[in-house]
């Protein structure tokens, strides 16, 4: 449950972090990492049952007849 806050904090603290990266290519894969991380921290966020917003698919299978 906590999961999705620990990877949303980490990106962007990552995004913070990368600022003090002098090398232009390093700094570009670290915020590109970091967006990775805050981007699946709410993802995971939104998979949860108790969240407003879900994403698509998810709880029981919806049947309909042709």
């Amino acid at each position: 449950m906590m999961l999705g806050w620990v990877l949303i904090a980490a990106g962007l603290s990552g995004l913070v972090l990368a600022m003090r990266i002098g090398s232009r290519g390093a700094r570009g894969i670290t915020q590109g990492a970091a967006v990775l991380l805050a981007a699946i921290g709410g993802l995971v966020l939104m998979r949860r049952p108790q969240s407003g917003v879900q994403l698509p698919g998810y709880g029981p299978r919806q049947w309909r007849q042709p």
